[in-house]
């Protein structure tokens, strides 16, 4: 007997406010649990801080130490209040960095708490330094160009190697290069004998020499006393010269001589000359090193460089990636549904998803076709006939676009291999996340999917909701389970598997 679908609904709804409920019920458990002892407040400026909200965390070395207290607007730069737990200390040159946990994670403020020779920040005080990360708009960009002159360099080697000539050229050059393998193949054949002489006699080399140090061990230690000897002679000929040295100090000796020569005075005066000459051209600006030190313009164009340098290193370290799967049990079939997710991020308010769908009922197709009946030229009837065919490859695909403004989320492009948009919306400090998304428009009856996220851990959700319930045939509530890595587990992972020994 059918399970009636009055009775799917009624659980589905009763697991989904159960799946509220303890969503509240974590967040009053989490909330402010971590600042419960006397605290201080110290001071950051930065010049931009979007995204990081108060109560955002703050850490030292990873360490939850306090929370942002207030953010505000000083000189147009944002100040950020920041409270601290009384037992830390922070000095003088501390340095704040703003920091996003994960791609879709929460802004918090790192702290690098300076050196104990510095003086201790005091309440009110004013951390040094203030540092936030950037996108990586400017440097998808010149990614961009870096792949442009890939391309005119591929097809320069193209335009080289290609055509009947290059093709002739490239057969010559392996054929060729065939043959000098199968000559020195044939060599090493042919001396193999010779070879393994040549190993012999430097085994029997080896052992000569062996004999030769063990007989003449006292020629050995003589030879070791001589350089002992030449070393003491070597001590004894420095000191001559520092005397002969002396002599000169005092002006006396064929050396003072040498120096007081007219020739010799000549050249060294010319030489003053022209250092003389090389430092007023850079003083006047002359040459590159000149400009250098003369012209600001020079100065500010390296600066401007480093800057850019600096910028996109710092528009890399933004560049997030998450790695996503869960599984969902439909109640109605009994079936369960699986997806892979990759979220690549490269910057706050966008980011592309694309996916792997493993869907147990596969993909239907409806043919419609209608057939007309004609005898001696007058119309009898007419046939209409509708034929369903459902694909064997359950695997399907989705690739989109998506745009986020606070805590809503727009995305559209392919979805389960259709076209279609959804959206999302996150609650409670983004624990919990709804959507919707509505895909295979071009069906009688378009699929719509709705339900909700529940974020615990570090890395794993539930999920739960209806799928396709506007078709009455397919319509089932659904309940799963799923995991996610963002970029930071990435790294770790990679950098904790030991590699094989050699």
């Amino acid at each position: 007997m059918a399970k009636s679908p009055g009775m799917e609904i009624k659980v589905g709804i009763f697991v989904f406010i159960a799946i509220l409920l303890l969503a509240y019920l974590t967040t009053l458990i989490t909330r402010d649990r971590i600042i419960t002892r006397d605290t201080y407040t110290v001071h950051a400026d930065f010049e931009n801080v979007s995204g990081l909200q108060a109560n955002s965390p703050v850490e030292i070395a990873g360490i939850n130490v306090g929370s942002v207290k207030e953010i505000s607007l000083v000189n147009h730069r944002a100040r950020v209040s920041m409270v601290i737990r009384e037992d830390i200390t922070i000095y003088a040159d501390s340095r704040a960095t703003i920091r996003t946990r994960g791609v879709l994670g929460d802004k918090f403020v790192e702290i690098n708490p300076g050196s104990p020779q510095q003086q201790a920040l005091e309440d009110g005080g004013m951390v040094a330094h203030g540092i936030q990360p950037t996108d990586l708009d400017q440097v998808m960009a010149r990614v961009g160009d870096i792949a442009d002159d890939i391309s005119e360099v591929s097809r320069s080697v193209a335009n080289v190697f290609g055509g009947p000539e290059g093709e002739r050229d490239m057969r010559e050059f392996f054929e060729h290069l065939r043959m000098a393998a199968v000559q020195l193949n044939q060599i090493v054949q042919t001396n193999a004998r010779g070879i393994e002489m040549v190993v012999s006699n430097f085994e029997n080399f080896s052992g000569d020499l062996q004999q030769i140090s063990q007989a003449n061990k006292e020629n050995i230690n003589q030879i070791i006393d001589n350089f002992a000897t030449y070393s003491d002679q070597l001590n004894i000929t420095l000191s001559r010269i520092g005397d002969i040295l002396e002599t000169v100090q005092h002006g006396e000796g064929p050396v003072t001589t040498l120096l007081e020569d007219r020739q010799m005075s000549e050249d060294l005066r010319r030489t003053a000359a022209s250092l003389e000459g090389i430092t007023r051209k850079l003083e006047e600006g002359e040459g590159t090193l000149g400009k250098l030190i003369t012209e600001d313009d020079t100065g500010r164009k390296i600066d401007d460089a480093l800057d850019g340098i600096n910028e996109f290193l710092d528009r890399f370290d933004r560049f997030q990636t998450v790695v996503d799967f869960r599984s969902e049990y439909m109640a109605r079939t009994g079936d369960m549904k699986s997806y892979l997710n990759l979220t690549l991020q490269p910057a706050e308010d966008r980011f592309y998803l694309l996916s792997l769908v493993d869907d147990p009922k596969g993909r239907t197709r409806t043919t419609d076709t209608t057939t007309r009946k004609w005898v001696d030229g007058e119309f009898q009837r007419e046939v209409r006939e509708r034929e369903e065919k459902t694909q064997k490859d359950r695997i399907k695909f989705s690739a989109q676009l998506a745009k986020r403004w606070n805590n809503f989320i727009l995305r559209g492009g392919l979805i389960e291999s259709t076209g279609g948009f959804g959206m999302d919306y996150f609650l409670w400090d983004e624990r919990i996340k709804l959507y919707t998304e509505f895909f295979d428009l071009g069906a009688d009856r378009p699929h719509l999917k709705s339900g909700a996220n529940l974020y615990f851990l570090d890395n794993f959700y539930l999920t739960a909701g209806f799928d396709d319930y506007v078709s009455r045939r397919d319509s089932s509530f659904f309940a799963g389970l799923g995991f996610y890595f963002t970029d930071e587990d990435l790294k770790y992972l990679m950098t904790s598997v030991p590699l094989p020994d050699n």
